[in-house]
């Protein structure tokens, strides 16, 4: 029997800029996208870049996915590492939403990249709290930060 080794990808969705008046907005909209295509996205890049070859080894998995951080967790080939995230780093389009992913961290363990998923979660929940109460708003960050925490332990 053989063992398939992989590495886990953290990645985060950017949208790009727009140019409003002159000036450079950066939008700040729900991206509604899910796991397959963002999933298919990725195989469309690998296969543009690397043609058959690349569409020939193994498949992208997107093993989970915040649509409010933008921040998922993709599992790749361990062999083809290096063949995916140079494909992921040319994607401008995810859909028809112009876009870019960012690569956050690699690791060869699922609690690795857990970790620092939780981490990357709960920055961006502490900073939208911030934001909302300097103007005099209030923010749910601890209840985001647990259902973040609930949905990665599901991966293990």
């Amino acid at each position: 029997m053989v063992r398939f080794k992989n590495r886990w990808v953290l990645f985060q969705i950017a949208e790009d800029p727009i140019i409003d008046n002159g000036r450079v907005v950066y939008p700040k909209t729900k991206l509604e996208v899910n796991d397959n295509v963002i999933s298919k996205a990725i195989f469309k890049a690998v296969e543009l870049n690397y043609g058959e070859f690349g569409k020939g080894q193994g498949s992208v998995t997107v093993k989970w996915y915040n649509p409010t951080t933008r921040i998922g967790i993709i599992r790749v080939p361990r062999d083809f590492t290096d063949l995916y995230l140079a494909s992921m780093f040319y994607i401008k389009q995810i859909a028809t939403i112009p876009c870019s992913l960012h690569i956050l961290h690699v690791s060869g363990t699922v609690i690795f990249i857990q970790q620092k998923a939780i981490e990357w979660d709960r920055k961006f929940y502490l900073k939208e709290q911030q934001y909302a109460e300097s103007r005099g708003q209030s923010y749910g960050a601890s209840e985001n930060i647990t259902a973040s925490i609930k949905g990665l332990a599901a991966l293990s």
